[in-house]
């Protein structure tokens, strides 16, 4: 086989490859499954209401989650998902005590809200709410469990989006995928 064959061959595998991986929801193994069925430990911020579920670690401080949140506001407004946003404060200094206002507000649903529609795209993109000076114990707590939790999946990063595929398989996905893409995914949810 000459130079120019083997290259085409590889090119052809590596393109079979990506779109083998484009074409899936997301990823399912062991991570998926342990992370997914760990989440009634996790404390979160329940939006929506429908038969399709997903859970979404994020950063207040994250613009990709950021991205994340806007991607998603569609599939919301529209009925039959269910995302419960699962808050950790890891990615600034600021994090822990947005994280803790969002839990310890009035309304922790109003209060995400705030911090995703007051969100600050200056020099230092951040979420928009004010950071709680002292967050109380108990909230402290909450946020390391959920941080913990994907420490043990072995998975680092957010935001991090966990589901049960139309299939019953466990999968997850990390980063802000465009629409098209999140679109995809979520005629996947069960």
């Amino acid at each position: 086989m000459n130079r120019m064959t083997s290259l085409k061959n590889l090119f052809a595998t590596l393109l079979l490859l990506g779109l083998t991986l484009v074409a899936t929801p997301g990823h399912a193994d062991d991570r998926a499954a342990t992370l997914l069925g760990k989440m009634d430990q996790a404390t979160s911020i329940v939006e929506g209401k429908g038969p399709h579920l997903i859970y979404v670690f994020f950063d207040p401080n994250c613009p990709y989650c950021h991205k994340l949140y806007e991607e998603l506001r569609p599939h919301v407004k529209a009925g039959g998902l269910e995302v419960r946003w699962v808050p950790v404060g890891i990615l600034m200094r600021t994090s822990l005590g947005k994280a803790a206002a969002i839990l310890e507000a009035k309304s922790p649903l109003q209060a995400f809200y705030k911090n995703e529609d007051d969100w600050n795209f200056g020099d230092t993109p951040n979420g928009g709410i004010e950071p709680l000076p002292k967050p109380t114990e108990t909230t402290v707590f909450k946020l390391n469990a959920n941080a913990a939790l994907l420490t043990e999946a072995g998975i680092s990063g957010v935001p991090v989006t966990v589901f049960r595929g139309d299939d019953g398989k466990a999968y997850f996905f990390t980063g802000a995928p465009d629409a098209g893409r999140l679109t995809a995914i979520i005629k996947h949810v069960r």
